[in-house]
């Protein structure tokens, strides 16, 4: 009884000599426009599920990305080079975008007068996104976000 009362006194010592450092984290917003992307418009961007945002070409190359934490790198490159568990999440969530294409509706005068949201538009691709300045969008990427459809941004 003594023997466990002296190490939770000793435990509850040690968790206040010894803080937990922050984990410093960035949002989606601050890093998404530094990021390169594909010249080619055929690429996108994805969120992870290991916290990590990447830009893809059309064939799941990466071309560039970003660390929302501070995790500290695996095996195999991580995070540049996304391990299989990723890059699936990365596909799965791309072949849904491509099936769930958004079709843009014809407006009204009314709704000519409101802001258009980007992300209301499900697309496959940054030149989709790009293309739908001539219903008065100005979005200009693709992200897709793992178990989720990809939606224009503007950034």
């Amino acid at each position: 009884m003594k023997a466990s009362a002296v190490i939770s006194i000793l435990a509850a010592g040690l968790a206040v000599a010894m803080p937990s450092l922050p984990q410093k984290t960035r949002s989606i917003g601050d890093v998404l426009p530094g990021l390169q992307r594909d010249p080619s418009g055929e690429g996108f961007t994805h969120v992870g599920s290991d916290n990590v945002v990447r830009t893809f070409d059309k064939d799941f190359n990466v071309i560039d990305f970003a660390q929302l934490d501070d995790r500290a790198p695996g095996v195999g490159g991580w995070p540049g080079h996304p391990n299989n568990a990723v890059l699936a999440e990365a596909k799965e969530a791309k072949a849904r975008s491509e099936a769930q294409i958004s079709k843009p509706r014809s407006r009204s005068p009314l709704e000519d007068r409101e802001e258009k949201s980007c992300v209301s538009e499900f697309c496959p691709n940054d030149n989709y996104c790009k293309s739908l300045s001539v219903y008065g969008y100005d979005c200009s990427s693709c992200m897709i976000v793992s178990n989720n459809m990809g939606n224009c941004q503007k950034f």
